[in-house]
């Protein structure tokens, strides 16, 4: 039976039900402020007065006294349902109404089309559809139906690579027991052209000798494609459109700049300049005076997720370049002031001249073309700041100063701009400025596990992180650093991963150095490094009242980490109670029994400001006994790094 034309106060007569149900739909969430709304853009306006609305705010039951006021006006139920629909209101609607059936009268855009985003803005498809029941939606990816896009509205923010595809809605309703269903117009989204980035350049100065090959190498990360064009001077080098420019049996003609140009639909950059000087007699190179490697895993974040493969990653690097020859300094865990510190002494003890080696492998982010590794206590993603971190080009700085023969870098860190909308603030920050004299003699190669905006991954259940695998497995080689790298990320080029996680390669000369190559350390030097590896390894325990004598071995962690210990109990001990006791009490320890004995690690020397005693209880509930150990400042704890510098 049609009630339209039938007055409100005959409706809520005939459908006492309806009219409740309807009552309390308005009253929930305020809905029939929506109602009130619409009178005042209806086809005859009618503004209730404002104290008559207050009053309904105020009521039990502001819905009803919104009907006793359209009764009052002769409201019909056509009426009532024309308010509905103009207040979008189509739920209730629906329930005093027809089934109308589903249509799009709005498509996300014409069928096929194809839409480009920028990378990391945010991609926006609107799909608007009629019907009665109101109806539902559910937009897809490539036929697979999206999380919690339910709405008319798509909106995916940052959109990336992993974003492109197709994407449509589908707009549906039950009538009865039966679904019916709609299907929006197919948009197809890609990623918009970006323009290429050189993440390896060739050095700015190349000496080569006359007759020599030499080889000059780009490594582009973009998105989309592109084209390669090398030039010589302002001139283009016909077919020269490859990676790698080769330049057999060099002589005087050669000499001179050299430029690597990228290009697509957004743009051209250009490489350096790479000045190449022709010499007819070979120079023999000089010894390194030292060959010394700084290695820091943080793993336990204050305020992040903790990583599992970092301490890992720096032993089976330690193990690989003291093959290699380098005096190796492993850490672990370090907060900010304990990272500026230990950079500043390890600049400080190293001579000029040195072949340094730094890895550090951590939670990091990029910014203003800037790399930044986190120490343990940054804080948390809302709050952090580029100066609670530490920075790629801090490095190049010390070691231009210091006046390095080469320093290699390795970040093993995501490299991706933090999340505007979770700290804003870091991007009203100054980016760091680092000045420094040039100093060409300085060789920088900078190592990166993954590319610009890309993160970095680890298996939980592997041993040793992905990146780094690949790493160990050629940086022995006696070849130049920079092919055995190259060989290294061609490898890791090879696994499924390389298409979210791509490393990359910055060169600014050591084209022919490699890590073989022998160092003539000076005594000051050998005095100075060797002052960080001092440690008793035994101790001997006696426990006169027990009459047990027996023996404390001493290790650093994993006989590798410098700011950490292993200390090992003989297996005469397992059966009788111990208890220890660690003075000053900054330390982080961890008592465990193994078959082999009773291992305690101590943790955190670093924070050492004195001698570190342990005080050893041992016996049963009848016999006891105590012996106390001065283990000094043993290892790293003699540089004392636990300062707080000003920033």
């Amino acid at each position: 039976m049609n009630f339209d034309q039938y007055l409100l106060e005959d409706y809520k007569t005939l459908q006492p039900q309806l009219y409740r149900g309807i009552v309390d739909l308005l009253n929930d969430n305020d809905s029939w402020k929506l109602i009130v709304s619409a009178l005042t853009q209806y086809r005859i306006k009618i503004c209730l007065p404002v104290h008559k609305v207050k009053k309904m705010e105020m009521g039990h039951s502001p819905a009803e006294e919104l009907f006793d006021e359209l009764i009052i006006r002769a409201c019909t139920l056509q009426h009532f349902k024309e308010l509905l629909r103009f207040a979008s209101l189509t739920n209730i609607l629906a329930l005093i109404s027809e089934p109308e059936p589903l249509d799009i009268v709005k498509q996300p855009g014409e069928d096929d089309e194809v839409v480009y985003v920028c990378f990391n803005d945010e991609l926006c498809l609107e799909c608007e559809a009629v019907g009665l029941p109101p109806p539902k939606y559910q937009w897809y990816h490539d036929n697979i139906a999206l999380e919690k896009q339910t709405n008319s509205n798509l909106r995916l923010l940052n959109f990336s690579f992993e974003n492109e595809g197709d994407y449509y809605c589908t707009v549906s309703h039950y009538i009865g027991d039966n679904l019916y269903e709609v299907t929006s117009h197919s948009i197809t989204a890609y990623l918009m052209d970006a323009q290429p980035e050189f993440v390896q350049q060739p050095p700015t100065e190349i000496i080569a000798r006359a007759g020599a090959d030499i080889n000059l190498i780009v490594q582009v990360a973009c998105n989309s494609r592109y084209s390669l064009q090398w030039m010589f001077g302002n001139l283009l080098l016909p077919g020269e459109t490859n990676a790698v420019l080769v330049i057999k049996n060099v002589s005087k003609e050669h000499a001179g700049k050299y430029r690597c140009v990228a290009k697509n639909a957004s743009g051209e950059v250009f490489t350096m300049p790479s000045a190449l000087k022709v010499e007819y007699e070979a120079v023999r190179p000089k010894q390194p005076t030292a060959k010394i490697a700084l290695l820091i895993a943080n793993e336990k974040y204050e305020n992040y997720p903790h990583l599992s493969t970092p301490v890992n990653d720096v032993i089976l690097l330690n193990e690989k370049l003291t093959q290699l020859k380098f005096r190796v300094i492993t850490l672990m865990n370090l907060t900010r002031n304990e990272m500026i510190n230990t950079i500043n002494w390890f600049f400080q003890i190293t001579p000029p001249g040195s072949y340094v080696f730094i890895c550090f492998i951590a939670h990091g982010f990029m910014l203003s073309n800037n790399k930044f590794i986190m120490p343990v206590d940054c804080p948390d993603v809302a709050e952090y700041k580029m100066a609670d971190c530490i920075c790629d080009e801090l490095l190049v700085m010390k070691a231009k100063e210091n006046k390095l023969k080469l320093l290699v870098m390795l970040f093993d860190a995501c490299l991706k701009v933090p999340c505007s909308e979770e700290n804003p603030h870091i991007f009203e920050e100054r980016a760091p400025g680092y000045l420094y004299q040039p100093y060409a003699g300085c060789h920088v190669v900078k190592i990166f596990s993954t590319a610009s905006h890309q993160s970095a991954y680890e298996d939980p259940k592997s041993v040793h992180g992905f990146y780094v695998e690949h790493i160990a497995k050629y940086i022995t080689r006696d070849y130049p650093i920079i092919s055995n790298f190259l060989l290294a990320h061609e490898d890791f080029g090879k696994k499924k991963l390389n298409k979210v996680q791509t490393p990359c390669l910055t060169v600014d000369g050591g084209h022919k150095i490699k890590f073989t190559d022998e160092a003539c350390e000076s005594s000051d030097f050998i005095e100075k490094i060797e002052a960080v590896f001092k440690l008793n390894s035994r101790y001997e325990l006696n426990f006169n009242q027990l009459g047990i004598q027996t023996e404390l071995r001493v290790f650093p962690h994993r006989r590798k980490v410098l700011n950490a210990l292993d200390l090992y109990f003989s297996p005469q001990l397992m059966p009788w109670d111990i208890t220890v006791h660690i003075s000053p009490t900054v330390f982080v320890f961890d008592f465990k029994k193994y078959k082999e004995g009773l291992i305690l690690n101590i943790f955190d020397l670093q924070k050492a400001k004195s001698d570190l005693y342990i005080t050893i209880l041992f016996g049963n509930s009848e016999n006891k006994d105590t012996a106390i150990v001065d283990l000094g400042l043993p290892l790293f704890a003699t540089a004392k790094v636990w300062y707080d510098p000003i920033r």
